[in-house]
């Protein structure tokens, strides 16, 4: 009778522990997120489609782009609902600066995509072919594939297909990479719709740990925000008042910079520093004597032509056909530029420093740095004006950032708005026709 009871007891404590663990024993792995899936890149990024498009329409409308229909909200809303695509949460991009490039986006209804891929068969050579037993479909001369399961759908063009799809399938739960979650977690350009990250080595090269560009429009440009951040201190700051130079029809480039460099000098073994000094040996420039010299500001402006007289020396014949040597004069025509630049009572040993290493020459009251046309100088105050023209520009105050460029007819616009401790945060703008004419040329 014991041994029955015991027994009894047994089978009793099994089958409580097999019902008490089989959820744990015969759990189903949890599925991965769409994030888990993501692979590295070298710029990886997200963007919300329909918010996107809402906000470019004013662009899209001025310009009378030829798809804009297809690039309006309404239509990607429409689309996203037709074809079973999630466009209300963030898509997932991911390319390098070989034109490779994918995207990752959330599906709502995988029964409705297949539809979709019939009727762009009627329109393009699209293929299948299999990798790891999946079927993707592909344009092959473009090297350009789609894959869709339950979950989401993934489009890439580019040469290493197979290692991405392989990533991206196979994710597993909790699978993000550290490279994604850093990116998912940050705060700079947070709440905006359109966000692109890279961690470039040679950011790394100068004490950066990377950088992110929110892309925005008006009605006339796309207007990129970017951001810059430093694991460390950045040691500089943004000054509030500055000199500057009155820019007029001629200027074709131009640069403002005021900064606060006293924290920046105290520390001589900052990564920036030893980057800057890295490529100024190329040229023997004492960037420390540099610094000590100069107090944080500089302008630049550049635009028109004008023209100075080059000596040379020419071999003639004298009456007797003997060859002799002849200094003559020419008329050059030289870029009119002029730079401003904030220095204290150390320029003068600086400005020494840079001819005894045959980077500054003087030819009487001219001076050359390197190549440049001979250059008159001019001081204002704590400023040190060099200037190629035959007048010195009009000098005013300044309390912005700034710069532009002009290239082939366009100006691109440049503004620094902050400096905090570990990020710079800065603006430009690109005007809708370049962009289209860049897109028009892929």
């Amino acid at each position: 009778m014991a041994k029955k009871l015991f027994l009894i007891i047994v089978l009793a404590l099994a089958l409580g522990a097999y019902l008490i663990l089989r959820p744990l024993l015969f759990e189903k792995a949890a599925e991965p997120k769409i994030t888990d899936r993501l692979p590295d890149e070298e710029f990886i990024g997200r963007v919300n489609l329909l918010a996107f498009a809402r906000e470019s329409q004013k662009i899209t409308e001025k310009n009378q782009v030829a798809t804009k229909d297809f690039l309006s909200y309404d239509f990607i809303l429409s689309q996203s609902k037709n074809y079973g695509i999630n466009f209300n949460d963030s898509t997932f991009v991911f390319g390098n600066s070989r034109g490779e490039f994918g995207l990752i986006t959330q599906v709502k209804d995988s029964s409705k995509i297949l539809s979709g891929v019939n009727r762009l068969k009627i329109i393009y050579p699209i293929k299948d072919t299999l990798i790891d037993n999946k079927k993707l479909f592909v344009l092959k001369k473009e090297k350009l594939y789609f894959y869709y399961d339950k979950n989401y759908s993934f489009i890439y063009k580019g040469n290493n297909i197979t290692q991405k799809f392989l990533r991206i399938h196979h994710a597993k739960s909790g699978g993000v990479s550290p490279k994604w979650k850093e990116f998912l977690s940050e705060k700079l350009f947070k709440e905006d719709p359109f966000v692109i990250s890279t961690k470039s080595p040679k950011l790394n090269e100068f004490g950066l740990n990377k950088a992110l560009f929110s892309i925005h429009s008006d009605s006339s440009h796309f207007i990129i925000k970017t951001g810059v951040t430093k694991n460390n201190p950045l040691n500089i700051r943004i000054k509030n008042t500055g000199y500057s130079f009155e820019k007029n029809q001629e200027t074709t480039g131009f640069l403002d910079l005021h900064i606060d460099l006293t924290k920046f000098k105290e520390k001589p073994d900052d990564q920036f520093l030893k980057a800057i000094n890295k490529f100024a040996k190329r040229i023997a420039f004492p960037t420390q004597e540099f610094l000590d010299a100069w107090e944080g500001d500089i302008t630049y402006l550049q635009g028109g032509t004008t023209s100075v007289s080059e000596s040379y020396i020419e071999t003639v014949l004298d009456e007797e056909f003997n060859p002799i040597e002849v200094r003559k004069s020419k008329s050059v025509p030289v870029p009119k530029y002029s730079i401003m630049l904030s220095l204290n009572d150390k320029k003068e040993r600086f400005f020494e420093l840079l001819k005894q290493k045959g980077i500054l020459t003087v030819e009487g009251k001219k001076f050359r740095f390197l190549t440049s046309p001979p250059l008159s100088r001019l001081e204002h105050k704590n400023y040190t004006v060099f200037n190629s023209g035959d007048m010195f520009p009009k000098i005013i105050d300044s309390t912005v950032n700034s710069g532009f460029q002009m290239y082939n007819g366009k100006k691109y616009d440049y503004l620094i708005k902050e400096i905090q401790e570990s990020f710079i945060l800065g603006e430009f703008k690109i005007e809708f026709s370049d962009f289209e004419n860049y897109i028009k040329s892929l």
